[in-house]
């Protein structure tokens, strides 16, 4: 079995609520977790609690 463009077909059309006038990257921004996490520290926790 292989996969055609035309399996993918309904998956490509656009969706209206779209703002297309917003760069990509500015919107993949706005959906962005900024996580800082002191991993020396996490790992010095977990192993207290073992």
């Amino acid at each position: 079995m292989s996969l055609t463009t035309d399996d993918f077909a309904e998956f490509m059309a656009g969706d209206p609520e779209d703002d297309e006038e917003v760069p990509l990257g500015d919107a993949l921004n706005e959906l962005a977790v900024d996580v800082e996490v002191d991993a020396v520290e996490e790992v010095r926790d977990v192993r207290e609690r073992l």
